[in-house]
């Protein structure tokens, strides 16, 4: 094939760049509301009862973002929010193919041109020190699809993961002892089960299918034998689909419910119902939504350091830049620098490569709750390290673990949580007292449920990948690979199916 002339191809890798980068004049499209407010905004503010045939209205009592009675402090709130910031986190900042040039070239002095500087075509989710030659020029694109199956361990589709909204701090009695002086002004002390009903629960369990598909526009050249940049445009798409599902827990207003001790008719189902008459009604809360738009670009470029025989020591940068939307989970949120040591060989039909490195983040998580502090985007620690099998010379099996330790982002795990209620014995004037929350008669109770609790820390993410390189003519390559979780940690994925095609100049 005849060779492109130098200024043609630097003329080549502008205009790529400038087809890719064409796209940030072009906005995210979404539904309403933003995909980062999704999660809040139905477990925390969707959720409303029928006004109650009993006590002051209670159709947002638990709705702690109701702006009729937000309680930003409720407990709930700092669970949602962190369960919402760090999907939020993992979702946009998931792993993009390498930057390394399929085919790599040097200039044989001797003979007066180039030829290949390895019989492999590299890694497909890695690094390796070799660059792709002075004045050359490849470009391809990918496909990436990625579908999200479970949180920690727990199914995210089946309603396995539940959030439980505590009542309102609405009212009180100012003399609990005579079940006199109602006020509906919140109760300044610590107590918080005047009036009793105050005690029941609202259990949210939550089904969410979330889907991305990321085609990347890539381009790489050589500005000299050592010396490669680079740059990726991806175009993200992503679908969400949540529900939630929501209970009454009747600890106070049916305690038969829990107790069966206690008799049948001790109920007030009506205080707090989603369908008068029926005790047991269920609310479903449905968000459809999907966004599509430019993602975050990246900015590529590496030096090999050292050479060796098919490889050596390269250093290289990474700066990911803030171009998608973080608020329709299309970007990160913040500007990513990653600063990546290479090391890589090649013996025989093998092909080994490793990666350490670190990304410096600056910026903010999606997701965040009204009147909450944001969640600051996580450093990362980066590690990787795989080997190729050169099959025959048009093909190339990979083979990868690609790490990830972010820094501080913290781990959830399902914990066993107690919740006070009030066992009530109604209007029991003349019993002696003061009983729970100061009102005669009533008894403190504890019931527990399983909930997600943040601990800090770091979350580290483990990935492995498999793929194949083909060259079926000519300086065109062809790869196909898939990423599977290797741990439970964080959000784990489905197995990620991704393909390419790039091509030589």
């Amino acid at each position: 094939m005849r060779t492109l002339k130098p200024t043609i191809q630097v003329h080549a890798a502008i205009g790529v760049a400038i087809l890719g980068l064409a796209g940030a004049a072009v906005p995210a499209r979404a539904q309403d509301p933003p995909l980062a407010q999704v999660l809040p905004d139905l477990v925390l503010r969707e959720i409303v009862l029928q006004q109650g045939l009993a006590g002051p209205p209670h159709q947002a009592h638990f709705s702690p973002l109701s702006p009729n009675g937000a309680e930003p402090n409720n407990p709930v709130v700092g669970i949602v929010q962190s369960f919402n910031t760090q999907m939020a986190t993992q979702f946009s900042t998931f792993p993009l193919g390498s930057s390394s040039g399929g085919m790599t070239y040097v200039f044989d002095e001797s003979v007066g041109t180039f030829r290949r500087g390895s019989a492999s075509f590299g890694p497909l989710f890695a690094e390796r020190a070799l660059t792709i030659g002075r004045r050359k020029l490849n470009a391809g694109f990918n496909y990436q699809r990625t579908s999200y199956r479970t949180f920690e361990g727990q199914r995210l589709d089946d309603g396995t993961i539940k959030f439980y909204l505590r009542h309102q701090d609405c009212c009180h009695f100012a003399d609990p002892a005579n079940f006199a002086g109602f006020t509906t002004t919140p109760l300044t002390g610590s107590d918080r089960l005047n009036p009793p009903f105050k005690g029941d629960l609202i259990e949210a369990a939550l089904s969410l299918d979330a889907t991305t598909h990321t085609t990347a526009t890539c381009a790489n050249y050589g500005v000299t034998d050592r010396w490669d940049v680079g740059l990726a445009v991806p175009f993200v798409r992503v679908n969400l689909d949540a529900r939630v599902t929501a209970r009454i827990m009747r600890l106070v207003t049916c305690p038969a419910a829990f107790n069966p001790a206690l008799p049948r008719d001790a109920c007030a189902a009506d205080t707090h119902t989603f369908e008068y008459g029926n005790a047991n009604a269920t609310q479903t809360l449905q968000h459809s939504s999907h966004a599509a738009g430019l993602g975050d670009i990246v900015l590529r470029t590496k030096y090999h350091v050292l050479r060796v025989a098919g490889g050596g020591l390269a250093a290289a940068l990474d700066l990911r830049l803030p171009t998608g939307d973080k608020n329709n989970l299309l970007g990160a949120g913040g500007t990513q620098s990653k600063f990546l040591l290479v090391v890589s060989d090649e013996r025989g039909r093998f092909g080994h490569h490793a990666n350490v490195g670190y990304t410096l983040a600056r910026g903010d998580v999606a997701g965040t709750v009204a009147g909450l502090t944001a969640a600051s985007l996580p450093d990362e620690i980066n590690y990787t390290g795989g080997v190729e099998f050169i099959a025959s010379p048009r093909v190339t099996v990979t083979g990868d673990l690609v790490g990830r330790t972010l820094r501080r982002a913290g781990r959830f795990d399902l914990v066993s949580k107690t919740f006070e209620y009030s066992e009530v014995t109604l209007f029991a004037t003349g019993v002696p007292g003061p009983g729970c929350g100061g009102l005669p008669g009533n008894t403190c109770k504890t019931a527990s449920f399983d909930e997600l609790a943040l601990r800090p820390g770091n979350l580290t993410l483990l990935l492995g990948t498999s793929g194949v390189k083909f060259n079926p003519v000519g300086n065109l390559l062809i790869s196909a690979s898939v990423l599977f979780p290797l741990t439970n940690a964080g959000l784990r994925s489905r197995v990620t199916t991704v393909v390419g095609v790039d091509y030589a100049f």
